[in-house]
């Protein structure tokens, strides 16, 4: 993976937050966080994933990738594989190759779609969890402390992005 300039990272978060304070509908608004999040860090995949307070489940609600397989409905309970455990542990994972690590629950679709190294980071407002992004390389990868902050920044902005939209909805409805 090639490295990220200081540049492209500013770039890319600057572009997310003109995103959040658009008019963008949610669905659009987190396609583009992950669209732009996977350009800048070089990234074959990126996904988010979005916590349901009642089941206690993380379902994906937006990637830029392509893949049937990838885009095929599922869900992770809190605590479970390395989405879950992110949610649950409210702090980043760095993992050079998901085939070698025994957390890493999709390692079928992970060989399938040529996914090896593996970051995520959780979504939080006001230290509540609201969901986890991802992105993945094709080749192992040792995360640098830029690439963790890059993407720990990126999930700081989705979730004011989110929370911000939601509040906006439940504004509408008591209208």
């Amino acid at each position: 993976m090639k490295k990220t300039s200081y540049k492209e990272y500013l770039d890319t978060l600057s572009k997310i937050s003109k995103a959040i304070t658009s008019d963008l509908y949610l669905g659009d608004m987190l396609k583009l966080i992950v669209t732009l999040t996977a350009n800048t860090m070089k990234a074959k995949i990126c996904s988010l994933w979005l916590l349901d307070e009642k089941s206690q489940e993380l379902r994906i609600r937006a990637t830029q990738a392509m893949s049937t397989d990838y885009l095929k409905e599922r869900s992770l309970k809190v605590g479970e594989g390395i989405v879950g455990l992110v949610a649950k542990e409210k702090k980043p994972v760095a993992i050079a190759d998901v085939s070698q690590d025994e957390s890493y629950k999709e390692k079928i679709l992970a060989k399938k779609e040529g996914l090896v190294a593996m970051l995520s980071a959780p979504l939080m407002v006001k230290n509540k969890v609201i969901g986890v992004i991802n992105l993945y390389t094709t080749t192992p990868y040792r995360f640098t402390k830029s690439d963790i902050n890059l993407l720990g920044a990126v999930a700081d902005q989705a979730a004011v992005a989110i929370e911000n939209t939601e509040l906006l909805v439940k504004t509408k409805i008591v209208q």
